[in-house]
């Protein structure tokens, strides 16, 4: 008997401490447990979820611009709001030229939020393109912006676009003093140029120390020239030791008659030392041994 009632009560003692060991670990079941259904649950919802809509900013952005753009991403995305790829929106908006730079988000209140900002124009490239201030040339969305008038024309090859508008730059800030913009710029495979402002003036300059030419260019009209400034029409400075001067057409009105009689035009070739000379032709001449 006493035996007997050993045993029993060493396994009433144990059975307890069994228990408690084993509580943590089934708390710890039922909370994985009760994680994995919350999680399903939340994996159908999401799944629930309606197509999110495409939120276009329109700040900034003309009529053609946001039709080009409405027709690209459309109003609603083809998933949720969760779901949706960000990426390849933004990579949809590197497709449009004049896209200059572009933000995607998500919201909850207004759907996948696409922020966009164009290309500022600075010049008209060619007959169908525009050009920013870097030297990106791009097609717009409204073809009626390339009939802004206030915007300079340029010709060349549009590889060459950022040095050209670096080189139109420099070329701005130094005729600046004298009032002068550039309407047109022309540039040749050869990269000769041809610059022509709005007061009429044409200058022609080469590839051979084409900013040193230009620079000196607008210090001399500034001072030895700038009397002669209103009667030029074309400098070339495609010399290596000078440059040719051609005037504009003098008219003067008869006395005795209301007919009019036109001059022709002076060509001056102009060195360094010697600012002007006794040799006169008629029209602007290729020169001898132009620098390329």
């Amino acid at each position: 008997m006493a035996n007997s009632f050993v045993a029993t009560a060493s396994l009433d003692t144990t059975l307890p401490n069994r228990f408690h060991q084993l509580l943590p670990k089934l708390l710890m079941l039922g909370v994985v447990l009760l994680l994995l259904i919350l999680a399903a649950l939340a994996i159908n919802v999401f799944n629930k979820l309606p197509n999110a809509a495409i939120s276009l900013q329109h700040k900034g952005l003309n009529t053609q611009q946001t039709l080009q753009l409405q027709q690209l991403l459309g109003e609603k995305a083809d998933t949720n709001l969760l779901k949706a790829d960000l990426q390849s929106y933004l990579a949809k908006l590197e497709t449009v030229d004049w896209v200059g730079q572009a933000d995607v988000r998500r919201d909850w209140q207004q759907g996948i939020v696409v922020n966009v900002v164009p290309r500022q124009a600075v010049a008209k490239f060619g007959s169908e393109r525009l050009v920013d201030a870097n030297g990106t040339v791009f097609k717009p969305a409204d073809s009626n912006d390339l009939n802004n008038a206030s915007l300079m024309q340029l010709q060349g090859d549009s590889q060459n676009a950022v040095v050209m508008m670096q080189q139109i730059k420099q070329v701005s800030d130094w005729f600046m003093p004298l009032g002068m913009k550039i309407e047109e710029v022309i540039v040749t495979p050869r990269m000769a140029w041809l610059f022509r402002f709005d007061n009429g003036l044409r200058v022609l300059v080469d590839n051979d120390n084409t900013s040193e030419k230009l620079y000196r260019l607008s210090i001399m009209l500034q001072n030895q020239l700038k009397p002669q400034l209103k009667t030029l029409q074309t400098v070339d400075l495609r010399y290596k030791n000078g440059m040719a001067i051609t005037k504009r057409p003098v008219i003067q009105q008869a006395s005795d008659t209301t007919a009019v009689n036109t001059k022709s035009a002076d060509t001056k070739p102009v060195t360094e030392a010697n600012s002007t000379t006794d040799s006169k032709t008629k029209a602007l001449k290729t020169p001898a041994n132009p620098s390329h």
